[in-house]
């Protein structure tokens, strides 16, 4: 079977249905409060942390009133009334109201950042909007846009379930790649990233002439971290091995080269020791000559190229990040004009793939490539990187990691 996935195709896997809503909005089970008001106190001095909050960034004001935050908008940039604590997996509930409608919104698994002497905040932000947008999830101060897209359905579908002028409930919930919003029941978001596994909280008030929103029931279940677990990275070497065949030397910067000699017919590979069911698994390379692969959920054989299963393409322009089967269906789903638009020549460029059960998702730069649904796929096999035989071979790896997601991960990742 061969499928192509066009870049329309791909985004429409993100389709949600208007009638489902979660049973993750009604259980309050685990929960505990983020963040509990406290009559007569404010924030309004940057970086003065109090109950394990700052504010960063511009000089709107945050104030409690009875049991609401209360974020006024000010001047200068955008401001945000951050946790001092950072947080991996979770499920965070949150009532917002607008008082006078503005741009805002809580970020997430986000990180600190500064320049020309302002503090911003850079990772996941779910945006909060009167209109369009509110629950969407939106990639701040990194990417600069959605994690899907804008389109009119969706749009739509928000404008339906928003309440103006009345509380709304937000629910965001992280487990591993995964990356799930709700708005008053509704499912907006749901969809697998690769860019960040932790970060603070962030409560925002967007800059501009005017704005003022409140949250309240600020509450949170952790979940289990789910870390990346090193394969190689800067001179270090996870649970793998090499298989007799190529070169493998640490370069100086700490990368990994791999090389084959002119006529080689095998393969050779660095391939992890374990078997994984439900994992992502990414890897950055620089392409010298040839072509390599990131193989995932693939068995040892006894043949040339050593393993039989899928491969996230590692190769120039449009395959890169493509879904191979070794052994099998041979190409099962690129995308190739988005992956040449991504492809970096003669630079860096990062590849991985989640895969959960029958859902299989590939990446380049931060870019989703493929995603499908594929009953065929097997389920469980190691992780390796390909030194492709016949002929000469040259490629630098670096960052190779695994983020292995047990049954209680997974089953959270599919409701």
């Amino acid at each position: 079977m061969k499928t192509i996935l066009t870049l329309t195709s791909i985004f429409l896997t993100f389709s949600l249905t208007l009638s489902v809503s979660s049973p993750v909005i009604a259980d309050e089970q685990g929960f505990v409060p983020l963040l509990t008001p406290q009559s007569g106190i404010s924030w309004i001095e940057n970086s003065k942390p109090l109950n394990g909050w700052v504010k960063r960034g511009g000089d709107a004001t945050f104030i409690v009133e009875n049991d609401s935050i209360i974020g006024k908008r000010g001047a200068g940039i955008n401001t945000f009334l951050c946790t001092e604590k950072k947080y991996s997996n979770f499920i965070l509930k949150f009532d917002i109201k607008y008082d006078i409608e503005c741009n805002s919104g809580v970020q997430f698994r986000s990180d600190v950042q500064s320049k020309d002497g302002k503090e911003f905040l850079s990772g996941y932000q779910c945006e909060i909007l009167p209109e369009n947008d509110s629950a969407n999830v939106y990639d701040e101060h990194r990417r600069n846009r959605y994690l899907i897209p804008q389109t009119q359905e969706l749009q739509t579908k928000i404008n339906q379930v928003f309440k103006k002028g009345d509380w709304n409930e937000i629910v965001i919930q992280c487990v591993g790649p995964s990356i799930k919003t709700w708005l008053n029941g509704e499912k907006i978001t749901d969809v697998v990233d690769l860019e960040s596994n932790e970060g603070i909280f962030g409560l925002q008030v967007h800059s501009g002439e005017q704005g003022q929103i409140r949250w309240r029931n600020i509450r949170i279940k952790e979940i289990p971290p789910t870390p990346w677990i090193l394969l190689y990275a800067d001179k270090k070497f996870g649970d793998v091995e090499t298989k007799p065949v190529g070169k493998w030397e640490i370069q100086d910067d700490g990368s990994l080269r791999g090389t084959t000699e002119e006529g080689q017919p095998k393969d050779g590979m660095l391939l992890s020791k374990e078997s994984y069911k439900n994992f992502a698994v990414k890897v950055s390379f620089k392409m010298i000559t040839g072509n390599s692969g990131l193989y995932f959920r693939a068995e040892e054989v006894d043949k040339p190229y050593w393993l039989k299963g899928f491969q996230c393409e590692i190769a120039v322009g449009g395959d890169t990040a493509g879904l191979w089967e070794v052994q099998g269906r041979g190409w099962v789903a690129k995308n190739v004009e988005l992956a040449k638009e991504k492809y970096k020549t003669a630079d860096w460029n990062e590849v991985g793939t989640v895969a959960v059960g029958d859902q299989l998702t590939t990446f380049l730069n931060g870019w989703i490539i493929t995603n499908i649904n594929d009953p065929q796929c097997a389920k469980e096999g190691k992780t390796g990187l390909q030194l492709h035989g016949g002929g000469n071979q040259g490629c630098l790896f670096r960052d190779y990691y695994i983020m292995p997601l047990d049954e209680n991960a997974v089953e959270l990742i599919r409701k």
